[in-house]
């Protein structure tokens, strides 16, 4: 269930009127050493040479260029490229009708990738490029305006520049646009990965209990003119295609917090066949927004409560 709250990236695409260079090629072998010039992501273990123009960003991690260009990263340190990637190939995305102009096994520090170079829409190209072995799985995905080549080249010129420090020690809250304080709840931090926080109680690792509650924490880049309503609607959208069934919002509620737009909800239905409740708090800040979801199959109103008091600690940095 953790993965389904994963965030969704709102990208915009612009036209350019020039004349698109030839593609740059990516690297079948990509191997490289530290340099002065490579970054290291916020939250990742991911290294990379930033292209002209462009800057890191933390929500969502990566490099970004003006707001229609960008190389977004998750660095999955607890996932599995082979179980992550098994249907990610050539056929799989030409049957779901996406145009492919490039495909490729290659090699990213000596670990198995896969490259694919596609149309996202009528406005925006993509590259996609996910490496990594049972332990791990990092995903970057470069966006860009579908006339812009050069820009294009930028992204797979940057790409060819990764390196990837498995021992390094990622600090979760690095990246993290906001903060949270979980000393007087009986949440815990337990788990971070790519731009998903998970809280389980007293911070253990529950994977093995499926009606164990728990609380997944995002962060994600947000469109002006999308509401805090609408993002909670999305993402439990998303939840309905993965098992929530008789979904009713009760209680739902839109107010200022601390002057930020945020949207509170309980939403009663059924889990793998048990009587559940999902919590949703989505709280924005320009064109951030932090989302938070607590869902309990058991101690339905004590654990709601215990949901809504951690929300209210939550604070943008």
């Amino acid at each position: 269930m953790y993965k389904i709250l994963l965030s969704f990236f709102l990208i915009a695409g612009v036209a350019c009127k020039q004349k698109p260079p030839a593609s740059e090629k990516i690297k079948t072998n990509i191997q490289n050493s530290k340099t002065d010039k490579h970054v290291n992501i916020p939250g990742t273990r991911l290294y990379i040479v930033p292209p002209t123009g462009f800057s890191v960003s933390s929500t969502p991690a990566g490099l970004q260029k003006g707001d229609s260009s960008m190389i977004t990263i998750a660095d999955l340190t607890t996932g599995n490229f082979y179980s992550n990637t098994a249907s990610f190939n050539k056929k799989g995305f030409e049957q779901k009708g996406i145009k492919i102009f490039d495909y490729q096994d290659i090699k990213v520090n000596g670990f198995p990738a896969k490259y694919v170079s596609l149309q996202g829409d009528a406005n925006a190209k993509m590259y996609w490029l996910v490496f990594g072995d049972s332990s791990f799985s990092t995903m970057l995905m470069g966006v860009y305006p579908a006339a812009d080549q050069t820009t294009g080249n930028q992204i797979v010129s940057a790409l060819n520049t990764i390196h990837y420090d498995k021992t390094k020690k990622v600090d979760p809250f690095e990246a993290a646009a906001f903060s949270l304080d979980d000393k007087q709840s009986k949440f815990k931090f337990f788990q971070f990965n790519a731009n998903m926080y998970v809280y389980t109680i007293d911070g253990v690792n529950n994977k093995d209990n499926p009606d164990a509650p728990f609380i997944v924490v995002t962060q994600m880049p947000k469109d002006r003119n999308t509401t805090t309503k609408e993002v909670a609607r999305m993402i439990l959208d998303k939840m309905q295609g993965y098992g929530l069934t008789n979904a009713e919002v009760k209680n739902a509620t839109q107010e200022k917090i601390d002057g930020y737009d945020a949207y509170e909800a309980e939403v009663h239905g059924q889990m793998e066949g048990k009587a559940s409740i999902i919590f949703q708090f989505v709280i924005a800040k320009g064109d951030k927004v932090i989302s938070m979801q607590g869902v309990t199959k058991t101690d339905l109103e004590e654990n709601l409560q215990a949901f809504r008091s951690l929300s209210r600690t939550i604070r943008f940095k």
